[in-house]
């Protein structure tokens, strides 16, 4: 990756060469727990969430826990905007990493410390 000018020639804190985009339980159900910002406001900021990672290139995940039941499934937005993003089900973990077809899809892309 070159460096952008804009850093003054350090590297910048996050190299999409080496970075994953992780997107956890963007899901309709939870979106309606959310009263700090509205909900359009929310779907939007996640949707450019997945297109900022479809721009620079960077693998996406998403996952969502038990998406048939109360939390519903991912917004389209994410995949709308990252038609690239692998999704991986969990079956009820609450923490994502404690699903090991996630943490295999995290560690296949081979980028990260």
């Amino acid at each position: 990756m070159t460096t952008p000018a804009n850093f003054n020639g350090q590297r910048p804190v996050i190299d999409p060469d080496d970075a994953v985009m992780l997107l956890i339980d963007h899901q309709s159900g939870l979106f309606q727990t959310v009263g700090d910002m509205p909900m359009p406001e929310l779907r939007s900021r996640a949707g450019a969430l997945a297109s900022i990672a479809t721009l620079a290139n960077m693998p996406v995940i998403t996952t969502a826990s038990v998406p048939q039941g109360p939390n519903g499934p991912l917004i389209p937005e994410i995949h709308a905007n990252a038609p690239h993003a692998q999704y991986v089900p969990r079956k009820g973990e609450i923490n994502a990493w404690d699903n090991p077809d996630f943490v295999a899809a995290v560690k296949a892309t081979g980028r990260g410390r």
